[in-house]
């Protein structure tokens, strides 16, 4: 799919799991958490070039020069660690950061180790937010299920997954893929709207405003 797709995904998905763990009482972490969701959720995207995660990161330098950039990025990242005695998830957002520069389209990235890995160097860097980064993640993974390409799930074993089988396979930019991004960010916007207004109830509350 493509990555304003899964950033929509992702964006609702760091929505829901706000709305299930009841975050409502803080709105930085709220949105910390949503933005979270939705930057894990194109990540695995890393491996490509052109990419919406590459165009964040490496803004105004040509694709050619993006997966040396992101190398030297790793290798400064392990040095740095070892210089200047930083902390373990420096060394591993490094070693991440070299190890995918060069790596096919949709291998290591699109795995569930790659997925664990990153979630751990979460847990290791700010524990608040694991789970965001796993289900933002983990949801690119299940969303490119549903292409015709599928996922190696379980890389290194090279087979990939997916519902092509049963006759789903959502063409990358075709109609279908647009219509998953407007729903996403339609749910995302309808349970933002209900956390912003549990947030506003429970400081009326706690001000005597209502009852």
């Amino acid at each position: 799919m493509e990555g304003r797709t899964h950033f929509a995904i992702g964006i609702a998905s760091g929505v829901g799991l706000a709305c299930a763990a009841g975050e409502t009482d803080d709105v930085m972490k709220l949105g910390a958490t949503i933005v979270a969701a939705g930057l894990a959720s194109i990540l695995p995207d890393i491996d490509e070039d052109g990419s919406l995660i590459n165009n964040f990161i490496f803004p105004s330098l040509k694709r050619a020069f993006r997966s040396f950039a992101l190398a030297a990025i790793g290798v400064v990242m392990v040095l740095m660690y070892f210089l200047k005695d930083l902390p373990e998830w420096v060394l591993y957002t490094g070693i991440f950061a070299a190890g995918v520069a060069y790596v096919p389209h949709r291998s290591v990235t699109h795995s569930l180790l790659a997925c664990a890995y990153v979630t751990w160097i979460i847990y290791q860097a700010d524990p608040e937010y694991t789970y965001a980064v796993a289900f933002g993640y983990l949801s690119h993974l299940l969303a490119d299920a549903f292409t015709s390409a599928g996922v190696p799930f379980l890389w290194p074993y090279s087979k990939k997954f997916g519902l092509k089988g049963l006759g789903i396979k959502v063409k990358s930019g075709g109609v279908a893929d647009r219509w998953i991004a407007n729903i996403a960010i339609i749910l995302a916007c309808l349970g933002f709207v209900y956390l912003i207004g549990q947030i506003f109830y429970e400081e009326a509350v706690a001000r005597g405003w209502i009852s």
